[in-house]
């Protein structure tokens, strides 16, 4: 790591220059339009103003400085000094209205999903005395005379509300209003760890990246890294492509984008996530309880979503980190129509940071790349190896109505390598490639049919493929490697509202999955094509009810899988059930039984010059059945006045598992033995926050086990099994700037050593390792501290600037991630054991500037 000091200079630097330029920029202007002065206040003060544009966009006045101090203060001096009332909502919304009004009721409707304004929805007394629409920025109002009248609001696709106009003030209350079919969705229960994660009822976990908070160690909002900020979902690895939730493998996670299933998740072989954080607006996971309307990933959902509305105005954002660089444009093209477009692209042939030097130090460990001297021929070699990555996604929205909307998605992702090799006895090279990319496509339509009917219809399509061609430098042998998936599919789900507590939901999905697998070696000739197809056809249906005072609620359904090439059915049913007990205290319940029909497999460590050594297999329920899971949990919440506190104990079995698709490397890394693994254990969680400050606590116990019948022994602990797992942050915020500080811990992962004094054995002239009881032995614990801030820096009234600073690994621990064995061959052919250790990444320091229009 020599680069490292001199990093740190370089963001010292920026720091300050930092400091200098937000205190210059911070000087007021002499006067200055109200509009443009109540948008520097939305972000100054992280508030939303409520308004009229015509009854603002003519008052002028001098801003106060930035050492005014709260809120309350300006919004005092506002009211001295312009023609307008302002009224505080709540924390985060204030309401501005003209004087004109000052003898009326106001108020104002909101979209409850968007927080939007809703223009046209019509305001009736229930004796006619009075009726009125809102205008376009969600107001409404009415004669003061009607102090105690009983009036009713309604808007197309809506719920009609109640309400008496004493609710009602001259400051405007809102009123929000929820879409008519999705009012019984699985509403928050409490904002948890920062800004942008809420708990859901139905037990699942949202994010919303909009207006993200700051998370310790990054620098962006990288939805899979966020993600492992929930206990219960980490990666044993420090990898993207290797999230583990509840003790599951990667490929048992169902990953979704707008409704179309990932095979590919990581950039840089899985150390940043592959979506453009500015594209991805909402994630929701599920560790258990899931929705029937989900299949596939028997231990867990990550489902991804852009935005889905029309913007109101062009908004458009251009930055870097050290890295890649990125932009996203959001245009809407007219009322009816908007197009989004997201792009991010590696620097390093500009130049390679020292988080890219330590990146590639870290994801080139044990593999081809990293094992650059051959003892046998005693030559020496040189490397050079060329990275590079990009993503690329769109989003065309169409509006065709207010009962029709119209969705294309796009988004393709690239990881490539050139790995040469040269002899410096004669300056002979070979280049060797690696290719990961994915594309995804769908088309859907949404239709609200009346009140209580809506319907979307998608038809997708998803390609993956990993290509390879590793050339031996000695000699003309040539390995080609391939893993093609290609799914085509269409969906089709209704929700209907049966009744103001009670929603049923229904739908039928259709896919048709090919997986090709290649292994091509022109000497000795041989070469290997695998292809297999699988249709399956579903039917899912559920209900949901939320009581009228929403203690109560129950989200259950049922899921039926037909593999026509099968012949086979399985049935799946599903449950979440939340009942609030009173005091903040609420029990929630969960279960679920779920199945996979796609899995990955590991045949050789050097497979895919042992970078990407998975490769994707479909089932064929002979060597590869179709894998299935039940899952039971219950827990306790507690949730008042800025305290969150969840205890949940869980029990899984997954079973249909191949010992050939987990990953050993001991005695059984060869054999292809059908079994299963049960996980049970216990997640804890205490979240207390306030206005500016967020801490938390959360720690995991469980045990995981294999349970293979052919295999001796049979039963030894899983590859995953992390036994001990806590996390300890904080986040706090002032005004424009947040800081971030976390500690993770885990204890170790098991692995197997060889026998003392008897490591290798001869048979048939082939040299193998004699290892003891499989995963017996323990990795040191993992220790890693995490630092992050971000300062939003005001340009102008329309610009903005961020910049992050994020430290991983701030004490530079040394952590070990995985202890393998392995046969070195020395000069005078003597076989030995070594021991191949992969070591976690260092200090690492990442700098962003990101400019928001």
């Amino acid at each position: 790591m020599p680069k490292i000091a001199s990093s740190y200079k370089t963001i010292f630097f920026l720091l300050v220059f930092c400091a200098f330029g937000a205190k210059s920029v911070a000087q007021e202007t002499e006067e200055t339009t109200l509009l443009s002065y109540l948008k520097s206040l939305e972000k100054e003060y992280n508030v939303r103003f409520s308004y009229v544009r015509e009854e603002v966009e003519e008052v002028t006045l001098k801003p106060l400085s930035k050492e005014s101090g709260s809120i309350e203060n300006v919004l005092s001096y506002l009211r001295k000094n312009t023609p307008l009332i302002y009224h505080r909502i709540n924390e985060r919304y204030i309401t501005i209205t003209s004087t004109e009004n000052d003898g009326s009721l106001c108020g104002r409707i909101i979209d409850f999903e968007t927080q939007l304004p809703l223009e046209g929805a019509t305001i009736f007394s229930e004796n006619n005395s009075f009726n009125t629409i809102t205008n376009a920025e969600g107001f409404f109002y009415i004669p003061s005379q009607y102090k105690n009248a009983n009036f009713t609001v309604s808007f197309v696709g809506y719920s009609s509300i109640k309400k008496n106009t004493s609710s009602l003030s001259k400051g405007c209350s809102a009123i929000l209003l929820i879409p008519s079919v999705s009012q019984l969705e699985a509403v928050m229960v409490q904002n948890i760890f920062t800004k942008g994660i809420d708990k859901n009822l139905d037990g699942s976990i949202l994010f919303s990246t909009e207006h993200f908070g700051l998370l310790p160690g990054q620098v962006e909002n990288d939805v899979l890294q966020i993600a492992q900020a929930l206990p219960g979902v980490e990666s044993v690895d420090e990898t993207i492509s290797n999230i583990n939730i509840r003790g599951g493998t990667h490929d048992e996670n169902l990953l979704l984008w707008d409704d179309i299933k990932m095979y590919q998740s990581g950039h840089f072989f899985g150390l940043i996530s592959a979506l453009n954080p500015d594209i991805t607006k909402n994630i929701t996971i599920y560790k258990n309880g899931t929705n029937a309307r989900y299949g596939e990933g028997v231990s867990g959902v990550i489902d991804m979503h852009s935005k889905n509305t029309i913007s109101s105005k062009t908004e458009a954002d251009i930055g870097f980190n050290l890295i890649n660089g990125n932009g996203f444009l959001n245009i809407p093209i007219s009322q009816t129509l908007g197009i989004q477009v997201a792009a991010r692209k590696s620097i390093n042939h500009l130049w390679e940071s020292p988080i890219y030097n330590s990146y590639t130090k870290r994801i080139f460990q044990d593999s081809e790349i990293s094992n650059i001297e051959n003892t046998e021929n005693n030559v020496a070699i040189t490397t050079d190896e060329n990275f590079s990555f990009y993503d690329f996604s769109t989003k065309l929205l169409w509006d065709i109505s207010e009962q029709d909307k119209v969705r294309i998605n796009f988004l393709t992702i690239d990881n490539s390598l050139d790995f040469t090799e040269t002899l410096e006895i004669n300056s002979q090279s070979k280049t060797s490639e690696l290719d990961q990319r994915s594309l995804l496509g769908g088309v859907s339509w949404n239709r609200l049919w009346n009140d209580n009917l809506e319907t979307t219809v998608l038809a997708y399509g998803t390609y993956y493929l990993l290509d390879a061609i590793n050339k031996d430098i000695f000699t003309t042998q040539e390995q080609i490697q391939k893993n093609e998936v290609l799914e085509t599919g269409a969906k089709l789900d209704a929700i209907i509202g049966l009744s103001q507590t009670i929603k049923f939901q229904t739908g039928y999905h259709f896919s048709e999955i090919g997986i090709a697998n290649t292994q091509d070696v022109n000497l000795p000739r041989f070469r290997n094509y695998e292809k297999n197809v699988l249709r399956t056809h579903v039917l899912f249906a559920g209900l949901n009810y939320i009581s009228i005072n929403q203690k109560t609620s129950v989200f259950g359904g049922v899921r039926g899988n037909y593999f026509s090439k099968f012949d086979k059915i399985l049935v799946e049913p599903r449950l979440s059930l939340n009942q609030k007990l009173g005091n903040g205290f609420a029990v929630e319940v969960l279960g679920e039984f779920k199945s996979q029909s796609t899995t990955q497999r590991i045949d050789f460590e050097s497979d895919f010059l042992g970078i990407e050594k998975r490769r994707w297999v479909l089932a064929d329920e002979e060597n590869t059945p179709i894998i299935k899971s039940k899952q039971a949990s219950a827990g306790l919440v507690y949730s008042k006045k800025g305290l969150l506190m969840n205890l949940e104990g869980f029990y899984k079995i997954v079973e249909n598992i191949n010992s050939a698709n987990q990953g050993l490397q001991n005695q059984f890394q060869f054999s292809k033995s059908i079994g299963n693994y049960t996980v049970k254990g216990a997640e804890l969680v205490v979240n207390k926050k306030t206005k500016t400050f967020s801490t938390w606590l959360s720690y995991v116990y469980s045990k995981n086990d294999y349970e293979f019948e052919n295999l001796e022994p049979s039963t030894f602990a899983n590859n995953l099994d992390v036994q001990h797992s806590a996390t300890l942050a904080g986040t706090y915020s002032w005004n424009a700037l947040k800081i971030a500080l976390g500690l993770n811990w885990h204890s170790g992962k098991p692995y197997t050593i060889p026998l003392e004094n008897f490591g290798t054995t001869t048979e048939g002239g082939v040299t193998s390792i004699q290892y003891d009881a499989p995963n017996n032995e323990r990795l040191p614990d993992y220790f890693r501290a995490d630092l992050s801030a971000e300062y939003l820096w005001k340009l102008s009234p329309s610009i903005d600037a961020k910049i992050n600073i994020a430290l991983l690994n701030l004490l530079n621990t040394e952590n070990t991630i995985n202890i393998r064995y392995a046969l070195a061959r020395d000069e005078n052919n003597q076989v030995s054991v070594n021991q191949i250790e992969e070591i976690s990444l260092g200090i690492t320091p990442n700098f962003s500037f990101q400019v928001l229009f």
